[in-house]
């Protein structure tokens, strides 16, 4: 399996539409064919958010963000954080 995460850090009084954003790209992921789960997290105390999908293989995962591509844009996000997402990507093991 392949999972993704990205990281990004929400500019002041952005926290709730940058996770109203990530959630909806994370029910669109879920959706796709291969998703085994995609999961949006907050900081407790902060402004980080990290968005984390798990897939059954990368070729899924490649497929699954080209097709969400416009649920996400949709969003602005460059308004939303203070700079690019980060992404990593990971073998589960």
């Amino acid at each position: 399996m392949f999972c993704g995460v990205a990281t990004s850090t929400a500019k002041t009084g952005k926290m709730d539409q940058l996770i109203a954003a990530a959630s909806e790209h994370a029910e669109a992921l879920r959706r796709e064919p291969g998703c085994v789960a995609a999961y949006v997290l907050r900081e407790r105390e902060g402004s980080g958010q990290l968005s984390m999908s798990i897939f059954e293989s990368e070729e899924a995962f490649a497929r699954a963000v080209n097709a969400t591509r416009p649920v996400i844009a949709r969003h602005h996000l460059e308004e939303l954080v203070e700079r690019p997402p980060e992404f990593h990507f990971f073998e589960v093991c």
